[in-house]
């Protein structure tokens, strides 16, 4: 079915935003404050990740099966899907570049510098846990959960909590962590992709659509950094 998702799925999604976007970070800065130079930066996101996949096939198994079988049902629209995506991206990149720099916001995003450092410490952790597991769980809570959930009460809702909220996951540990709401500027960064990833899944209807362009945007992000 287009773009379905059970009540028990769409409440295994809100658990996992509970837990990826609020308490594991918490319980993680309390790790590292008791114990600090335990584990690398790399090593404590790949165990946050590592962790929230596990969860993410726990909860969801079934809905990322049937969403993979609508993906092979509908393979041409999925690609045209992604494709178009894209092409969705890059105007509004080229769009939200201009207001951004009408808006007088710096190129030093941190969650960008922050993968970067971390690319000079463990590559290959960072390059696993941003193209592969990431874009699973990200896709799961944002549109699988939020967009998916919404979407049947009111579209246009739909997109503009899922492109917020998933905007916002990006920085807003950054504006915390520094006791400054200005980084949550830099969310504005994150919105032509978020909507490329809503419109991706809109119009496949499966949820691997969004997840593989999620995977292939990550990708092209780290080819441009390195």
């Amino acid at each position: 079915m287009y773009m379905y998702m059970k009540k028990s799925e769409f409440w295994g999604a809100m658990i996992m935003f509970a837990l990826h976007v609020l308490l594991f970070p918490t319980l993680l800065g309390i790790l590292v404050a008791v114990r600090p130079g335990l584990l690398s930066e790399s090593q404590i996101n790949l165990v946050y990740y590592c962790t929230s996949a596990v969860l993410t096939f726990v909860l969801l198994g079934k809905f990322l099966r049937r969403n993979f079988d609508s993906l092979l049902d509908n393979l041409w629209g999925s690609l045209v899907a992604f494709v178009v995506g894209w092409g969705i991206y890059f105007v509004l990149a080229l769009a939200f570049g201009l207001l951004i720099k009408a808006l007088g916001i710096g190129e030093d995003n941190p969650n960008n510098s922050a993968i970067e450092e971390m690319l000079e410490q463990d590559r290959g952790i960072i390059i696993a846990m941003t193209v592969f597991l990431a874009p699973i769980v990200e896709e799961c809570i944002f549109r699988g959960g939020l967009f998916c959930g919404l979407y049947r009460k009111n579209r246009y809702l739909a997109y503009v909590v899922s492109i917020v909220l998933f905007s916002v996951y990006h920085v807003w540990q950054y504006a915390l962590a520094a006791q400054d709401i200005s980084y949550l500027l830099y969310a504005v960064s994150y919105i032509p992709a978020s909507v490329a990833l809503c419109w991706a899944y809109e119009r496949s209807g499966s949820i691997w659509t969004s997840i593989f362009f999620h995977m292939s945007f990550n990708a092209y992000a780290l080819t441009v950094t390195m």
